[in-house]
């Protein structure tokens, strides 16, 4: 199988599940299909090298829509010198790449964590940490429950001690995500740039972290995107997500600012700023810049 299509709510196991997939080759080729067209990914993969070597593909926010639709000639009579990764915010089962790719490739669908706390648990096992209940009930309390930020903390506190409880949580971790944040975020959400401009301002001076920032804002972006496909009334949504019915009623005024395609673009672009803060030399405060000027 030389196609692989990955979705993952979490950029950590994606990120694993690469690594599975490319080992420890050098000859990876990363594209963005918000820069390149189909014709482009088409090309590089069927290029044949004379050395024989296996290329490795990789291709960052892909979608499964009837445009790209001629890349299914290519994944039923792939190169076998390449090996495709797609990476797709959300996946179509109905679409005809799905189906194509389910015949001849391999899906790999990492969906939001029914229960996260053993996922944590099992983390910590792995890496010969012991934590208890409390402690990651209060890891995902100051993180919004979000399972990357989780295990960035978890990684933190173990450089000191690997028996991690409660008392070390809240010693030796901070809570992220503080008022501020959640103002700054609503200015984003609420596309409100005089807001987001003294936001940013005081974010920098007072050197405030860009991950759990943008973490939230992946959460918010998530809940709205999920809210306006959904054609349910507050109660029914509140019940189906877990959530109280009036942080849908917000949801669903912000969802107004934006179309699905949309929302689904602001994620991707999110998921681009948290790979380049981590695979690059550029400051972060002017990533966070960047990304703030496309809002």
């Amino acid at each position: 199988m030389n196609t692989y299509l990955i979705s993952s709510f979490s950029l950590r196991l994606l990120h694993e599940e690469i690594n599975k997939i490319i080992t420890s080759s050098d000859n990876v080729i990363r594209m963005n299909m918000d820069e390149i067209n189909i014709n482009d990914v088409i090309s590089e993969c069927s290029y044949y090298s004379l050395l024989k070597e296996t290329k490795y593909v990789i291709i960052n926010n892909f979608k499964l829509k009837k445009e790209y639709n001629q890349i299914t000639k290519y994944i039923a009579e792939p190169n076998p010198d390449t090996v495709l990764i797609l990476i797709a915010e959300s996946i179509d089962k109905r679409s005809i790449i799905y189906k194509e790719i389910l015949k001849n490739g391999t899906i790999i669908l990492i969906d939001d964590l029914k229960n996260i706390n053993s996922k944590i648990k099992e983390y910590c096992q792995n890496n010969n940490i012991e934590i208890d209940y409390l402690a990651i009930s209060e890891l995902l309390n100051n993180n919004l429950d979000n399972y990357d930020l989780v295990l960035n903390e978890i990684d933190k506190i173990s450089l000191i001690t690997n028996k991690i409880t409660k008392e070390e949580v809240l010693k030796y971790s901070i809570k992220l995500i503080s008022e501020d944040n959640f103002s700054f975020s609503d200015a984003v959400l609420n596309k409100n740039y005089q807001e987001i401009a003294n936001h940013l301002e005081d974010f920098i001076n007072l050197r405030s972290e860009v991950f759990p920032f943008i973490g939230l804002l992946a959460n918010q972006y998530r809940l709205i995107y999920t809210v306006k496909r959904l054609d349910e009334t507050n109660e029914q949504i509140g019940k189906k997500l877990g959530i109280h019915p009036y942080r849908v009623k917000l949801a669903k005024e912000k969802a107004n600012f934006y179309s699905k395609d949309e929302l689904q673009k602001k994620l991707l672009d999110l998921c681009d700023l948290d790979y380049n803060l981590k695979n690059s030399n550029i400051d972060k405060y002017i990533l966070l810049k960047i990304f703030l000027i496309n809002v």
